[in-house]
């Protein structure tokens, strides 16, 4: 009796453990918090306690004494805007309103920075990483930043104020690195006017000031001279001040509220004062005590962060958060949620992988570049706008095309994807004929008493694929006069190169590696491909091109099963990951199906029904990809490290996205869709009803 009592409690506490086990390493996040905080001397109530505490912090964000990392909290709290455009969530007074206050007041007073002046980065201290490399001085930031601290402890001390010049800065900066100072100095200054730019919503109402011919004085707590302060100014379009204070050029700051009185001793105490600013504490309630009026504009940067990704490297991350929300929070204008689409997630990618591209071609002596329709579409057009230069070809390709032309060599596929994958839309053997261009075999089927009104099933599957074997003869032969159509293309399309490479979006490289097969092996055109793709998994076989990416054939930029593991795990194929990005990379054209020769003996390019209830959304959505690449590339044209976007980072940005299916639902539910080869006699479905089947069982 005893030991079976014994027996019993050994066995619940095996299972007692494992279910701990299973618990604690459902992720990261509760992983790193519970062997660090929680898996200590505490009881064990309270040790299941704050288990369960951190399986709800994975969902909410937060749990008391969990400390997760910021960038792990927030990838699972930070979601994109559902239900409306993001920038129509940035209200702001209208320039008209913000006139009207301007006519009761005499002296209108601006911030200057994060209000009238703008950088391309959500955290200013960013640049000087690029200050660093500058003066090729790793830790710079770091050191850059304790030094501002210490001149300013140094400046109270001796003044009772933090007032501190860029000199001041620098002096102390010698406390851990040793750099000439003044080309030190000039290297920030020079830095600072290379990436300033003016808020847009901002110019318009400095503009509106200044028609109304009012006394305009711009106002900065800063360590920059007055002299560079005015240089930013005029560069950004704002000239016309009556003044430009600084706050150390006179030992007080706004927060103090010294600087509004001697502003106001200066210009009269009796005047009427209105001061817009960004700062909650310096520019509003300072200002109020001083009985100015203040106008709290709230930065672009916290409005915009609780939308944008953070688990990304820290400069580029940076970079790319600052731009998006100088973009869409700024006030100035409302855009569409297809091209805030495009501008916020699809840019970043494209910009990314179009750099990714080139890098490759140039490490390995690529003479062309072929880009797959349609996903190649975008990338093609933004490849050739950042370099002009290139060898490129946006190339009719599809997994249509693909599976017929090469019946040749690989069989099986022709058979999954236009019959196997078919079964379960019970569809009959007349439609997949129909789609095969393949009414001829329905009198082989209908000796095997396959009529052509017979529904496929798991049942007869076999039985039709039997009769295809027997007669795999007269399929090669019904595709003979599309291969040598598509030869005759891919023999244009590939000139006198001798490498090229041939860029899709992914996931398996079938149509690259189909593409392969044709000019290399049956074709034999003179030219060695190899191909790239913006991921790589494969939901039926995740090692499908594993030995050609051992041999450097398949190149992945974001992940695969040679890089960023992590996140190919994270890529759920199974929760339609796959096909939100491949939104993102959408074209405004049909899907291509195949090729043949006309009466003339010329090469005629064949498409499916054209889906156009979704051209205007992808037109809107490329709009915003552009714009973004521009916005991007201008801003960094002094800096082409600033490029360089891993993998890594373009995914954490995708992925904010694509883990939302109900921003899918929302703004694509119209969108059409069909996912299946071979569609053209197939009805086409929207991304809404695909959402509705795959997420709501």
């Amino acid at each position: 009796m005893m030991s079976t009592i014994q027996n019993t409690k050994r066995k619940l506490k095996r299972k007692a453990k494992k279910f701990k086990l299973k618990a604690v390493m459902k992720n990261r996040f509760v992983l790193e918090g519970f062997y660090k905080y929680g898996d200590t001397d505490k009881s064990r109530f309270r040790r299941m306690f704050y288990l369960t505490s951190l399986h709800l912090s994975s969902k909410l964000g937060s749990v008391s004494g969990a400390k997760p990392r910021v960038y792990e909290r927030k990838k699972y709290t930070i979601k994109p805007c559902v239900s409306a455009p993001e920038s129509s969530f940035a209200k702001r007074q209208s320039p008209t309103l913000m006139a009207k206050k301007f006519l009761v007041n005499d002296i209108i007073s601006f911030d200057i920075f994060d209000t009238l002046i703008l950088r391309p980065f959500d955290d200013p201290k960013s640049l000087f990483f690029l200050l660093g490399e500058k003066n090729k001085c790793p830790g710079f930031k770091r050191y850059r930043e304790l030094a501002e601290k210490l001149a300013r402890q140094e400046a109270f001390e001796k003044n009772g104020t933090y007032e501190v010049t860029l000199r001041d800065i620098y002096e102390k900066l010698s406390r851990f690195v040793l750099l000439d100072i003044d080309k030190a100095m000039q290297y920030e200054i020079e830095t600072e006017l290379d990436l300033c730019f003016a808020n847009p919503y901002m110019k318009e109402i400095f503009l509106q000031a200044k028609n109304l011919g009012k006394t305009i004085i711009a106002v900065s707590d800063m360590y920059l001279s007055k002299d560079v302060i005015e240089k930013m100014l005029k560069k950004c379009g704002y000239e016309g001040f009556d003044n430009i204070i600084v706050s150390n050029e006179y030992n007080a700051s706004k927060r103090s509220l010294l600087l509004y009185e001697y502003i106001k001793e200066q210009y009269g105490v009796e005047k009427k004062y209105i001061h817009i600013g960004d700062n909650i504490v310096s520019d509003n309630r300072s200002a109020r005590k001083c009985d100015i009026e203040p106008v709290w504009y709230k930065g672009v940067n916290p409005r915009g962060n609780a939308h944008r990704a953070f688990d990304m490297t820290s400069l580029i991350g940076s970079a790319y958060r600052g731009i998006v929300n100088a973009k869409l929070q700024n006030g100035d204008k409302q855009y569409s949620q297809y091209y805030e689409f495009g501008y916020t997630y699809a840019g970043f990618l494209v910009l990314g992988y179009c750099k990714f591209i080139n890098d490759y071609c140039k490490n390995h002596g690529i003479d062309k570049i072929l880009f797959l329709s349609r996903d190649g579409y975008i990338l093609k057009s933004v490849y050739d706008r950042l370099y002009p230069d290139s060898n490129t070809e946006y190339v009719y390709w599809s997994r249509s095309a693909a599976t017929k032309l090469t019946v040749n060599r690989f069989k099986n596929e022709l058979l999954l994807r236009y019959i196997k994958y078919k079964i379960p839309r019970k569809m009959t053997i007349a439609k997949i004929l129909k789609a095969m261009d393949l009414e001829e075999m329905q009198p082989f089927l209908d000796e095997a008493e396959l009529t052509a009104d017979t529904l496929l099933t798991k049942e007869n599957y076999e039985d039709i694929v039997k009769v295809f074997t027997i007669h795999w003869d007269i399929v090669t032969e019904h595709y003979r006069r599309s291969n040598n159509a598509a030869k005759s293309y891919y023999k244009a399309a590939v000139g006198n190169s001798k490498s090229a490479v041939i860029v899709d979006i992914g996931w398996a490289a079938s149509g690259f590696s189909a593409l392969r097969y044709l000019i290399e092996d049956e074709w034999k055109l003179d030219c060695k491909v190899r191909g790239l793709v913006a991921g790589s998994t494969y939901l039926h076989d995740m090692d499908i091109i594993e030995p050609q990416m051992t041999n450097d054939i398949i190149t992945s930029y974001m992940f695969s099963q040679r890089i960023n593991r992590e996140i190919r795990r994270d890529h759920d194929v199974k929760r339609m990951y796959g096909a939100f990005t491949e939104i993102m990379l959408s074209a405004p054209a049909p899907s291509f199906i195949g090729f043949d020769f006309d009466d003339d003996g010329r090469i005629k390019y064949e498409f499916d029904y054209p889906e156009v209830e979704g051209y205007s959304m992808i037109n809107e959505i490329q709009d915003g990809i552009h714009d973004f690449v521009n916005d991007y590339t201008k801003h960094f044209a002094k800096y082409p490290c600033m490029m360089n976007i891993c993998g890594s980072d373009a995914y954490a940005v995708c992925r904010q996205v694509i883990s939302c299916p109900e921003y899918f639902s929302n703004l694509f539910a119209d969108y059409p869709v069909n996912r299946a080869v071979g569609s053209a006699s197939f009805e086409t479905g929207s991304l809404g009803k695909l959402i509705e089947n795959e997420f709501v069982k």
